[in-house]
């Protein structure tokens, strides 16, 4: 069955609940927790990253430098206390559309 993908910016808005990330390890988180089913690319989650920050969705952050980055640090993310009432709305949005009768309709 092919359902239709996930917008890059709510998927990372979604998984960052989870706790704080760096671009790869959101990457995965959401590939883990979907079981495979929603794969984002590099090409479009730092695009995304760097806009939910701009929107002050987001804030970044450094970690130390790693060695094999070559020195260089991680840069993390973490959701903004207005990040955290946008997810809440998100999932209020998404629950609002399905519920038991319509999850039995379509058994």
């Amino acid at each position: 069955m092919l359902v239709p993908p996930l917008n890059a910016k709510t998927t990372l808005l979604q998984v960052l609940g989870f706790g704080d990330g760096y671009g790869l390890e959101l990457i995965e988180r959401v590939k883990d927790r979907t079981q495979g089913r929603v794969v984002l690319h590099q090409g479009s989650v730092y695009p995304a990253l760097r806009s939910l920050e701009r929107n002050g969705l987001v804030e970044s952050y450094e970690s130390k430098p790693v060695p094999e980055r070559g020195g260089r640090p991680r840069i993390y993310y973490t959701l903004t206390g207005k990040g955290k009432t946008v997810i809440s709305e998100q999932l209020e949005i998404v629950n609002s559309l399905f519920n038991e009768e319509v999850l039995q309709a379509s058994a």
